[in-house]
């Protein structure tokens, strides 16, 4: 069924990312922004290198601290199931890369482990989406953004206000909904699900740790706010690699912009999705139609290449290749004969 919903969502993706395509096409000139990519600096590109190169270090820390105490894996082990999972996001359909990251970042990679892991991203992504929001935001008061941004900002609202709860009331009500979904187990004759979803749902529960700490989570919104500065810092040195001008509190607005409109499915990588929204978040700032496309195209592939390439290489240090990673993704969930709670380990 996993295999299956990819391949789903993966379709679904590249449909929305042609149609953002086919709506972007209709008010860009293509060969404007063919010629603004001529502009293209080198020199310019080392600020975004170093941002990069701050920024992987500085989510893979705050995911570590995610972790609980007593099963928190090393630093180095965050950072090379992180880059390996962005990699994995452009490569493979239906966000395959945050699979990747839950299986890669325990020692033994067992479903329990992944469980955990997986808890601690569902963290992670409230934490990015709430920061986002603050920041689009932030452009309602500098940049007096379209009617279509506020909506964009009430639906992530929604999206990660509600998920925030549904976290809340997993890490604190963890034995009445094991009790409830036992039950449902038992009406529908599956009572050989209950022991093992018991162990998958605490595991869980245990990855949610953090939010019942107000010291931790003060600690990782003080961490992501430096992380989303180096994100628009990425935007403003590629801006000025094209020679465009955008300010800092331009680029700020669009990286939040851009990274909301990733709540939206896409094809693989984003292709179209992304487009459309850098385009429109760039034309925010003052930058024409053709002149946005331009920029946005040079973030894109600049976000693509490094991320694929320090994957790659990533890969290589963990003793992985990037068919070995499909095939593990693709036996995740295989168990063993001693059932949920032992260390079971896809083999690759």
């Amino acid at each position: 069924m996993g295999r299956k919903f990819r391949v789903q969502s993966s379709i679904v993706g590249i449909l929305i990312g042609l149609g953002c395509l086919a709506l972007l096409l209709r008010e860009v000139d293509l060969k404007q922004s063919w010629q603004a990519l001529g502009h293209l600096s080198g020199p310019f590109m080392l600020i975004p290198l170093a941002v990069f190169c701050l920024n992987l270090p500085l989510r893979a820390w705050r995911w570590q601290l995610i972790f609980p105490g007593a099963s928190r894996p090393r630093f180095v082990s965050c950072v090379i199931a992180l880059g390996i999972g962005n990699m994995a996001n452009f490569l493979l359909p239906g966000r395959a890369g945050d699979l990747a990251r839950c299986t890669l970042a325990g020692p033994s990679g067992s479903l329990l482990e992944s469980s955990r892991a997986l808890a601690t991203l569902a963290v992670e992504k409230v934490l990015d989406g709430l920061a986002l929001i603050g920041m689009v935001l932030f452009s309602v008061w500098a940049l007096h953004p379209p009617v279509w941004v506020l909506a964009l900002v009430r639906t992530a609202t929604m999206i990660f206000g509600g998920a925030l709860v549904m976290l809340v009331v997993l890490r604190y009500r963890t034995r009445s909904l094991i009790e409830f979904v036992r039950s449902a187990f038992r009406w529908m004759h599956l009572s050989s699900f209950e022991e093992k979803f018991d162990g998958l749902l605490t595991s869980f529960a245990d990855g949610l740790s953090a939010i019942s700490s107000a010291q931790r989570l003060l600690v990782l919104m003080l961490l992501t706010a430096p992380i989303w500065i180096t994100e628009a810092a990425l935007i403003w040195g590629l801006a000025g690699a094209l020679g465009m001008t955008v300010s800092l509190k331009s680029a700020v607005v669009a990286s939040a912009v851009l990274g909301l409109g990733f709540m939206i499915p896409a094809a693989p990588g984003g292709l179209g999705t992304y487009e459309l929204f850098g385009t429109e978040a760039f034309k925010i700032a003052g930058l024409a139609a053709s002149s946005a496309l331009a920029l946005t195209v040079v973030i894109h592939s600049w976000v693509f290449v490094v991320n694929v390439l320090a994957g790659l290489a990533l890969l290589g240090v963990k003793g992985l290749s990037l068919a070995q990673l499909r095939r593990r993704l693709n036996h995740v969930g295989a168990v063993d004969s001693d059932g949920l709670g032992s260390n079971a380990r896809p083999s690759i």
